[in-house]
């Protein structure tokens, strides 16, 4: 039988790699894999028209439930794929994945965060990264890089509009233990982890240590490519981006995030994804079968983690050969390294509407950042917002 299977970036590369081996190892199977866009461009219109959706389709962890939610008849249930295997997820990714009890989509990758830095621009502008405990410590090493470098290299880049990624205020928000609703389910997007999130961004474009990505994903790429950044607070799956520059090879560091008080928490997860498979696949147990070779399997994540350095869910893993051995690009262990960087992840409710709760948190970004508004005031607007949004549902 045959399959399509869709994706995008580092997860598109790694499901194509998975379908060769198992096209090979399962003759007269076919696994087509499509390169989409993250923000479900496709998806949606296949939903909506309740056509063409592929078998197996990737969806951010946060984005799950709001799936499930809005399209509750176009899943499987895989209850039964996850049950026996249930001990060797963590609670964190096994509670993204569920709806009422039931698996709607078994957990991928996750996305433990560190701080990557350009060793050779940290020394020459007489920075020690093990001074750095704080992000105030990690302002004032922005500093002395951009007064080294002529201002030619700033220490950090992001969309100060929102409106192509809130990934940076997401990660410290992660760290601060953040929670994007209140403990009655209504949205809060102005809680004091939020508030000092985005705080902190401001803070680093008012130092003059950051620079403005408009188009972040790519703007970021060759913002890194061209010295133009010296570190990027990022998730485990980005070094396979960082990978692809080779002529830094051996120039980037990984260090733990700087901590928001002395001693403070320094864990976070950004991002992370999921495989849900589409109720209308003629080929039910074929889907199911490449899903479990692909995420289920040391085989499988081997594939993951070398094609695309995801780091799986699956802790089984965590004791294959991949995660311990060395990365010839970074000259350490970047599995062991994030395995020790996820032992202690907030764990964070994305709740069955994140859309509408994301949408008005990027408005209420670009509001504090790009207009430079006032913090708490914009945060409790984008609240009431995305509550709006929700109620009229």
């Amino acid at each position: 039988g045959s399959i399509t299977v869709c994706g995008w970036n580092q997860a598109a590369s790694a499901l194509k790699a998975n379908a060769k081996q198992f096209m090979t190892e399962n003759p007269g199977t076919t696994v087509t894999v499509q390169t989409v866009d993250s923000d479900y461009t496709k998806l949606y219109s296949e939903l909506a028209a309740n056509s063409g959706v592929p078998d197996v389709v990737t969806i951010q962890n946060r984005d799950v439930k709001n799936f499930v939610n809005k399209y509750p008849d176009a899943w499987l249930d895989l209850t039964d794929m996850m049950k026996p295997e249930e001990s060797n997820f963590s609670n964190y990714v096994r509670g993204l994945a569920m709806v009422d009890n039931k698996y709607y989509a078994v957990p991928w990758d996750l996305g433990p965060c560190a701080l990557y830095y350009r060793k050779d621009i940290f020394k020459e502008a007489g920075v020690d990264p093990s001074t750095i405990k704080t992000y105030d410590d990690y302002i004032a090493a922005g500093k002395k890089i951009v007064t080294k470098t002529g201002g030619k290299t700033k220490l950090i880049g992001f969309d100060y509009s929102g409106s192509t990624s809130t990934d940076m205020p997401a990660v410290f928000f992660s760290q601060l233990g953040g929670q994007y609703y209140n403990k009655n389910g209504k949205v809060q997007l102005n809680s004091d982890a939020m508030v000092k999130a985005v705080d902190l961004c401001k803070k680093m474009i008012n130092a003059g240590v950051a620079v403005n990505l408009p188009n972040e994903w790519n703007d970021r790429i060759s913002a890194a490519t061209n010295d133009q950044i010296a570190s990027i607070p990022y998730a485990v799956w980005y070094a396979g981006t960082l990978q692809a520059i080779s002529d830094q090879k051996g120039k980037w560091g990984i260090m733990p995030l700087p901590a928001f008080t002395v001693g403070g928490n320094t864990q976070a997860n950004e991002g992370g994804s999921a495989l849900a498979i589409s109720s209308q696949t003629k080929n039910a147990e074929l889907a199911k079968a490449f899903v479990k070779f692909a995420l289920m399997s040391s085989e499988g994540n081997k594939i993951n983690f070398e094609t695309s350095k995801l780091f799986t869910s699956y802790q089984k893993s965590y004791k294959d050969s991949e995660y311990t051995a060395t990365d010839d690009y970074f000259g350490i262990s970047i599995g062991s390294t994030f395995a020790k960087l996820s032992t202690n992840i907030p764990t964070v409710d994305f709740g069955p509407h994140f859309t509408d709760v994301n949408n008005a948190l990027k408005t209420g970004i670009g509001n504090a950042l790009l207009k430079k508004q006032d913090t708490k005031a914009v945060l409790k607007e984008a609240s009431d917002t995305a509550q709006k949004a929700i109620d009229n549902e």
